[in-house]
């Protein structure tokens, strides 16, 4: 187990295609774990854990742990997938992590997955150093990424500028040290790049000043300061989030990678540098601070979920504070379960190996721990605390699935069950309106990859539908005094009730209300409840296209009953009629769910975005502009938005991102509610 102090994870972050996985395999390289960096379009990285991964251009799929030593540092690499559909991974993981590299484009700059997982890791404090590799790409341009990140604040101090780009690329410049690096090792600083390392070198040196008052005062006074100082303001301006340090270099051929894996241990924290950790004390359930200390009781939080083909299901632990000892006893504090851990496994990205104990900041995998889900916090029995759960991204997108094979639909929901224990943004449902089963994702690229898996693990092949529609049904007027009858005499004992209704409607939101208004014994009380059984199932199916009834009051006002024929079953049916006609007669319309759905895009694709949600009924709410990137909030109903992932990549060419959530009820219009009512009656036809 290695020293808290030489203890440094983090999580490489950003939008898809902009090199993180190549940054990845580039320091694990560099620090001398692998003799050759993969090919990670053909799935060959070290970081390439899933089989699904090499048929997506090696594009992460979900975050991969590589844990290595350099330096005399013990280092946990977590990379996490930049594809909106999967980048929810990373967020989860970033709950769990001390610290953040972020991959930037040199040829498109800050993009929406760029900004969002930057803004994500300050949100929680966390440091992060930006890379901007691809500098041998063709039109990569190191001044304008600069710019793009300014534009959204990011606060740019760099600390290395590279000699050339595209195919000029040749190297990058230390300001630090004021040197250059080169295809063979060390070089002096091409001449006619003296003045501009000079003064890159003078625009470090101000921004780290900047970050200290002591530091800012000398530079004043002396105008510079030394190389010690300036290193010094750099790790402080970096922990405190003032400042953004910025290398440059190309993960391709190496160049500046050596600086990006120094910084690892210089400019990110230890776990006891780090960020604080609050929670409650399993004891009395007071509100603690975790002390981070080898020594102390174990507090872990479970960062990712994964079935492995050989283990089972691992839990990825990172320990916070005390020590994760292999075959112990630990309890899964959100849960309230004991738990037994057996060994526990180093992680190198596919590759598990048996390691020993694992204390604070290391991150380790368990096997077979029972019911343990993604974002559980783990601690001792004695002296433990409960950590806030990992909050988990809810899904934008469902399809109506069903197993192609009749006979394969309990495995289909077991295997589900298993994907969903892996993956937690995942969620399976029965939509009780429209009796569909829905698999709810991040997208359409995320749910198809779900088929993929259940194909490959499982040897399931399932359906995907475009889903139902939620719609329902009220009314906007009011009927007062609608008979429901039921009388019927075959011979013997009959049946007889008459109840008497009257509806009206009620606020968007609301419900069904029944109100029992009956005086002298028109109908006797045994039998009341009958007539709210018949009425509340008649709710279920509407009169205009069989969706349920929402948001009316219901009164009985009167009846009859016969002392013989009456009965239970006779209110109800009566109740059920009476409520049908009552409806019928009050104006019935259709409602349709309306969502709420925040849109980034790009600021060059925004006018395509807003026109398309105007084409889709949307009503849009405010835009915020975020550096080179917009973010639009839209009120957009849910039957327009089914398929809008795959629309918004077209419009945005794979830059924009989007959030969406239920909002409320809506009355539909009449074009549309004259199509749904039209599908509904062909549709009961051809059953």
């Amino acid at each position: 187990m290695s020293a808290v102090e030489t203890t440094r994870n983090f999580a490489l972050i950003g939008h898809a295609g902009d090199g993180k996985t190549s940054l990845g395999e580039a320091l694990l390289v560099k620090a001398g774990v692998l003799p050759h960096a993969g090919d990670v379009r053909q799935g060959e990285s070290a970081l390439t854990t899933l089989p699904e991964e090499k048929d997506h251009d090696g594009s992460s799929l979900a975050p991969a742990i590589y844990e290595f030593e350099c330096g005399g540092h013990a280092i946990y690499l977590v990379d996490t997938p930049g594809d909106p559909n999967f980048q929810a991974g990373g967020l989860v993981a970033l709950h769990a992590l001390d610290g953040a590299v972020l991959a930037v484009s040199p040829t498109d700059g800050v993009k929406v997955g760029t900004e969002r997982m930057w803004r994500a890791a300050r949100e929680l404090d966390l440091p992060v150093i930006a890379f901007v590799g691809g500098m041998d790409r063709e039109r990569a341009d190191f001044a304008a990424t600069l710019e793009s990140l300014a534009k959204v604040e990011m606060q740019p101090a760099v600390v290395t500028i590279p000699i050339g780009a595209g195919d000029d690329f040749s190297g990058v410049i230390d300001l630090l040290a004021m040197r250059a690096e080169g295809p063979g090792g060390a070089i002096d600083i091409p001449a006619e790049q003296q003045d501009e390392a000079q003064a890159a070198r003078q625009r470090l040196v101000e921004a780290v000043a900047e970050c200290d008052d002591e530091l800012l005062e000398k530079y004043l006074e002396e105008g510079d300061l030394g190389d010690d100082e300036v290193r010094a303001g750099l790790v402080a301006g970096a922990r405190a989030g003032a400042i953004l340090p910025v290398f440059a270099g190309s993960a391709q051929s190496g160049l500046g990678v050596g600086a990006v894996l120094g910084a690892l241990s210089e400019l990110l924290p230890s776990p006891t540098e780090g960020r604080s950790w609050s929670g409650h004390a399993v004891s009395d359930d007071s509100e603690t601070e975790v002390e981070v200390n080898a020594d102390g009781p174990f507090v872990g939080t479970v960062l990712k979920t994964t079935i492995d083909r050989y283990a089972g299901t691992l839990s990825v632990i990172r320990v916070v504070s005390g020590t994760l000892q292999p075959d112990s006893s630990v309890l899964d504090a959100t849960r309230g379960a004991k738990l037994r851990v057996g060994k526990l496994l180093k992680l190198r990205g596919a590759e598990h190996d048996e390691r020993g104990a694992a204390g604070p900041g290391e991150i380790v995998a368990v096997a077979k721990l029972k019911d343990v889900h993604t974002g559980d916090a783990l601690t001792a029995e004695k002296g433990g605390v409960r950590l806030a759960p990992i909050p988990i991204p809810t899904g934008v997108l469902s399809y109506a699935i069903s197993a192609k094979s009749k006979g394969d639909e309990d495995k289909l929901f077991s295997s589900l069950a298993r994907l969903v224990e892996e993956d937690p943004t995942l969620k399976i449902e029965r939509d009780p309106s429209t009796g569909q089963f829905l698999l709810t994702g991040m997208g359409e690229l995320h749910i198809r990859s779900v088929v993929e898996k259940l194909k490959r693990m499982f040897q399931l092949e399932i359906q995907l539908e475009r889903p139902k529609v939620p719609y329902r049904e009220t009314i906007m007027g009011k009927a007062q005094h609608v008979e429901g009858k039921l009388k019927k005499q075959s011979g013997g004992k009959g049946m007889f009730g008459v109840c008497y209704l009257s509806v009206e409607p009620m606020p968007r939101g609301e419900g069904v209300e029944f109100v029992d208004e009956i005086v002298g014994g028109a109908i006797p009380r045994n039998l009341i409840p009958a007539v709210e059984k018949g009425v509340l199932e008649a709710c279920e199916r509407g009169p205009l296209a069989g969706y349920p009834v929402v948001d009316v009051r219901i009164r009985c006002v009167d009846g009859k009953h016969h002392s013989v024929d009456s009965n239970e079953m006779a209110f109800k049916l009566a109740g059920s009629m009476g409520f049908r006609t009552a409806t019928s007669q009050a104006r019935p319309t259709l409602l349709e769910p309306m969502m709420i759905a925040e849109i980034a895009a790009p600021d060059d694709s925004i006018g395509d975005v807003i026109g398309d949600l105007n084409s889709r009924r949307g009503r849009v709410q405010s835009t915020d502009s975020r550096g080179n990137t917009s973010v639009i909030k839209a009120q957009v109903p849910m039957a327009e938005m089914l398929e809008y992932a795959s629309v918004l990549t077209s419009l945005t060419g794979g830059k924009g991102a989007f959030h969406m959530e239920f909002s409320h009820y809506d009355e539909t219009p009449a074009q549309v509610r004259e199509k749904v009512i039209s599908e509904s009656q062909a549709a009961s036809e051809e059953s």
